[in-house]
């Protein structure tokens, strides 16, 4: 993985094989982000997705074992306690253009992965905390 940083923003490269929730959480923690909005495109060996089923407050996974197109990730970086929480969804297309998409749990790029990671000016960490009734760690705005 190599990035850039502007003041504002990083632009972020994953290679082939590396892990995208694996080394996004590897940056968050040595720049001590402690907020952001993120988007990316690129290209994926596998990845597992996730549905969320409200009523039984679980996620249903899939794990896509095929080379798919990154058509789109669009997410945010928050903490829970200590540790920082990517919270991203994605689109997905495969060799016949069937698209897939849901809860990104993990991912190993394909050839490229290009993710533009728009920092939130704050002082203090952007968090989550346990909403009950729903049943996730909603963001705290």
């Amino acid at each position: 993985m190599t990035h850039t940083f502007d003041g504002y923003n990083y632009l972020v490269r994953l290679q082939k094989g590396e892990l995208l929730i694996e080394k996004l959480t590897k940056l968050v923690k040595q720049e001590n982000i402690k907020g952001a909005w993120l988007s990316g495109l690129g290209g994926a060996l596998w990845a597992e997705l996730g549905f969320y089923q409200l009523e039984t407050k679980e996620y249903e996974w899939k794990r896509l074992e095929k080379l798919l197109e990154i058509t789109s990730l669009q997410g945010n970086v928050a903490w829970v306690d200590s540790e920082p929480m990517l919270h991203i969804h994605g689109s997905f297309s495969d060799e016949n253009m069937q698209g897939f998409g849901g809860h990104v749990k993990e991912l190993a790029v394909a050839g490229t992965c290009e993710v533009f990671l728009h920092m939130m000016q704050r002082d203090e960490l952007l968090t989550r905390s346990e909403d009950s009734d729903i049943g996730l760690k909603l963001l705290g705005v």
